[in-house]
């Protein structure tokens, strides 16, 4: 099979020692009386299962320290090799957060960065 350029193998979520941070729109208002519109996300062709699980490893690491109860991901479309070294996955995001009995639910479309090796580099 030959290689076209976009395809990895997904390995580690995060580098050695790495920290990503969370894209702002997925970070949790901290006010348990807002609210968010909810939709449910449908994944769209495109991003490799093993992907999508370590962008979702990524982002419950990055999730964490905001409180996230769990976390859903799902393709968004297909990768683009942003160059030789990185491609850039689409994924839908959707975040759930208990505050104060009740769940804040943050969703947002975002890019998940990979290097050769498969391992997340960024999340924006």
């Amino acid at each position: 099979m030959e290689d076209d350029g976009t395809s990895i193998t997904a390995g580690a979520a995060v580098g050695a020692g790495q920290s990503l941070g969370l894209p702002p729109a997925l970070q949790s208002a901290g006010d348990s009386s807002s609210s968010s519109a909810v939709s449910p996300i449908r994944a769209l062709p495109g991003v490799p299962d093993e992907v999508v699980r370590a962008c979702r490893d990524a982002i419950e690491m990055a999730a964490a320290p905001f409180g996230a109860a769990s976390v859903r991901v799902s393709s968004a479309g297909f990768p683009r090799q942003v160059n030789p070294d990185v491609i850039s996955a689409p994924i839908k995001v959707s975040i759930d957060y208990v505050r104060q009995g009740n769940v804040e639910t943050r969703q947002a479309p975002i890019k998940c960065e990979l290097n050769a090796n498969g391992s997340v580099i960024g999340l924006t």
